[in-house]
């Protein structure tokens, strides 16, 4: 049965059988009668009590369910005169709320799909960059100011010094001599963006330099590198299965988009200049 949920003919025809759901649901606002007649439901009672209770930690009394009664009626008189007006026509925030609540209807159809560890399995072989841990390096670091006149040779003599006589690195400023184990993000979130991928390119247990980073200039000692690795799915199954679920969220509501669109001509009237 799992397999077949997950067929694209099965899911497209969930799909279109969602649509007649939501209809339903939609229209099913604990209201009856004609244009002309309103009745309050049984259920919109419940829900109204349900609300005040949230709200106050009690049940309302005879008169507080009265009067939320008669302002939901004369809410929904107000909400019917206002449709009758056309005044709900060419209004950008009632226009992006009611696309808004769709959207939260359809999106609660896709996220009704539960998946196998199948499934979940092919999705992180699909998606690997999703899930794959960063980078970590081991490595000691000599600041230089870059605005010293005589920069070029600093280098070269620290770095000799550095190389023959084994010098320990001091702490420069605010950034520390040694980085243990540090992930690739925080190395960028210190050094700058792309300072990772510059120590990607280095040859480890020798000093080298000068790198720069968005700081200024760097010797750099880098001890160890571990790529990073995509875990097990066991390690990692409810970032999967929510990363699974949000994909699926969106393919249902690019389905339903295309399956609502069937029905209207879409004419586009282009500006003359």
């Amino acid at each position: 049965m799992k397999k077949l949920v997950g067929e694209p003919l099965v899911h497209f025809a969930l799909i279109g059988a969602a649509l007649f759901v939501l209809y339903g649901l939609v229209n099913d606002d604990g209201l009856a009668g004609t244009d002309n007649e309103i009745v309050v439901s049984a259920g919109r009672i419940e829900q109204l009590v349900s609300i005040f209770h949230k709200t106050w930690q009690r049940p309302p009394t005879a008169d507080e369910l009265k009067s939320l009664i008669d302002d939901f009626v004369l809410e929904e008189v107000y909400y019917r005169q206002a449709v009758a007006m056309g005044i709900d026509r060419n209004d950008a925030v009632i226009r992006r709320r009611l696309r808004q609540k769709f959207e939260f209807l359809t999106d609660d159809i896709g996220g009704a799909l539960s998946p196998t560890d199948v499934d979940l399995a092919a999705y992180v072989a699909a998606n690997p960059q999703v899930f794959k841990t960063d980078n970590t390096y081991t490595f000691s670091q000599v600041f230089l100011d870059p605005n010293r006149s005589d920069i070029e040779g600093l280098v070269a003599e620290t770095l000799a010094e550095l190389r023959n006589v084994g010098m320990s690195p001091q702490c420069s400023g605010l950034l520390p001599a040694s980085f243990e184990s540090t992930s690739a993000r925080i190395v960028d979130a210190t050094f700058g963006t792309g300072f990772s991928q510059t120590l990607d390119d280095l040859a480890t247990g020798q000093w080298t330099g000068p790198v720069e980073s968005g700081l200024g200039i760097h010797l750099i000692l880098l001890r160890e590198r571990v790529p990073g690795f995509v875990p097990e799915l066991a390690d990692i199954r409810d970032v999967v299965n929510r990363e699974w679920a949000h994909e699926k969220r969106v393919e249902t509501r690019h389905t339903i988009n295309a399956k609502l669109l069937e029905n209207y001509d879409i004419v586009i009237e282009w500006p003359t200049e």
